[in-house]
């Protein structure tokens, strides 16, 4: 929050990620023409970054939202201990304006800037913080103006200080800049519940206990599974699987969550938190923490309320006064709410004598109707390639047998996954590969998965499984030594 206390995008923040996304783009050979266009703080040829980017001060009064985050103990499947943590964010829809200046005392921008301005508006660059787990996905609106000013001489100096400069047409510099995303696998997951899916949310209602979590989108509120949610189910999978084919058994001994989560190639494809490895040669802390290849998107629900709505919902103080009629009115005044939404009362049995145990009664309100979008979940080929050229092929079969397994419901999702809920059925899984895939043929274009893959190009799936298995046989060596 700034001194006029609004929320921002600090420019600094901006910059990372504009420069981090350009890195990629323009790959390692390419270095001294990125400090060309960002400078260089460590040494004086390149100087300072030519790019110029504003602080980005959210329009309008927007109402931050705390996400609630637990991991799960590999041990117990409980929450782990000392692993609950919080965050605030903007919700979807939030608008700020991004203003860059590029100082071009050579003549023309760099064709860089352009593909820039096209990733945004792809949505291909993230910001902040959870860029992996749901968060930090923008997209450059239509009204984007550019102009360019000269100011080497007097009359470009008058031009920009009464008209603002010279207007460019959008449309022919980006007809002029083909623009060609960096490597990259996009998966979508069209998907529909077998049983009631919800995350919990962290506050309790008053006539109903556990409530679906809900997050704001423009002026209305959804239901959402948070990105960050999904991803962890879908680590804990290829925990597991890992672990079975080079026969880890994380129960020798006990050790603390962020251990057990270090399981080898998933680290590489969903990240792994820093460690501290001793100095660096200029003495500061050595880290080999790195975000995840896998970027899962949040997922929302079909259905807006607006807040007031829902809020009353939240707020009803009984089941048989107010509740129904306050669902009824959030979910369009239209039906039985409960054919969507329906209160279930769940209680523990005391043991000793068979009867409802005292304290133990509670109730969820359970999605039962509810229609979801598809999954969308992205997978970082070059920079997979960058730093992990020899496990990419095989971090790809990890993920391919994840998701075999998500379409052949063994992966739940959700709130109450061990007690009914959770359970999914995949309708369809497509996969849509760019960039150059030599090392994984047969992955081009768009692609409709079968959920045992047995329409994937053959030669791809005899490279993955050669490439799978030398790699098992590698690891195993290494447990033996």
């Amino acid at each position: 929050m700034n001194g006029r206390g609004n929320y921002y995008l600090p420019g600094t923040s901006l910059a990372g990620a504009f420069r981090g996304w350009m890195e990629s783009l323009l790959g390692e050979e390419n270095k001294a023409q990125l400090k060309d266009i960002w400078g260089d703080h460590e040494s004086d040829k390149h100087g300072a970054s030519f790019l110029i980017l504003n602080d980005a001060e959210i329009q309008g009064k927007q109402k931050i939202e705390i996400r609630e985050g637990v991991g799960i103990d590999r041990h117990t499947g409980a929450a782990a201990e000392r692993f609950k943590y919080s965050r605030a964010i903007l919700p979807k829809g939030a608008e700020f304006p991004l203003n860059i200046t590029f100082d071009s005392q050579k003549g023309e921008p760099p064709a860089e800037l352009w593909y820039l301005l096209q990733a945004l508006e792809q949505s291909d660059i993230r910001i902040g913080a959870a860029k992996t787990r749901g968060l930090g996905r923008v997209q450059l609106m239509n009204n984007l103006k550019i102009e360019k000013q000269s100011l080497n001489n007097a009359e470009g100096l008058f031009d920009a200080l009464i008209n603002g400069g010279e207007v460019q047409n959008w449309t022919a510099i980006k007809a002029n800049h083909e623009y060609k995303a960096p490597e990259n696998l996009n998966v979508e997951i069209t998907w529909t519940p077998r049983d009631p899916v919800m995350v919990k949310a962290e506050g309790d209602g008053i006539a109903i206990d556990m409530l679906p979590l809900v997050s704001q989108v423009d002026s209305d509120v959804w239901f959402v599974i948070p990105g960050s949610s999904i991803k962890g189910v879908l680590r804990a999978h290829a925990e597991r699987i890992v672990r079975t084919v080079c026969q880890v058994d994380i129960a020798k001994e006990e050790i603390e969550f962020d251990e057990q989560i270090q399981v080898s190639l998933v680290e590489v494809l969903f990240g792994s938190a820093e460690k501290n490895s001793g100095k660096s040669k200029n003495g500061k802390p050595k880290s080999n923490g790195q975000i995840g290849m896998i970027s899962i998107d949040d997922c929302y629900a079909k259905i807006s309320m607006s807040a007031t709505d829902w809020a009353k919902v939240e707020n009803a103080t009984s089941m048989e006064k107010d509740l129904k009629p306050h669902l009824k009115a959030a979910l369009g005044g239209k039906g039985d709410p409960y054919k969507t939404l329906q209160p279930a009362m769940h209680v523990a049995v005391d043991r000793w004598t068979g009867g409802a145990a005292d304290g133990m009664l509670y109730s969820v309100l359970e999605p039962i109707g509810v229609v979801w979008d598809a999954i969308g979940l992205q997978v970082d080929l070059a920079r997979l390639r960058k730093y992990h050229e020899d496990l990419v092929q095989p971090a790809i079969a990890l993920l391919l047998l994840v998701l075999r397994d998500f379409a052949n419901r063994k992966i739940p999702i959700g709130y109450g996954t061990n007690r009914g809920m959770g359970t999914v059925a995949v309708t369809d899984m497509k996969l849509n590969a760019s960039g150059t895939l030599d090392d994984l043929p047969g992955l081009e274009g768009e692609i409709s998965l079968a959920s045992d893959l047995s329409n994937l190009d053959a030669e791809l799936r005899q490279q993955l499984s050669d490439k799978w298995q030398a790699w098992i046989a590698q690891e195993m060596q290494k447990e033996a030594v």
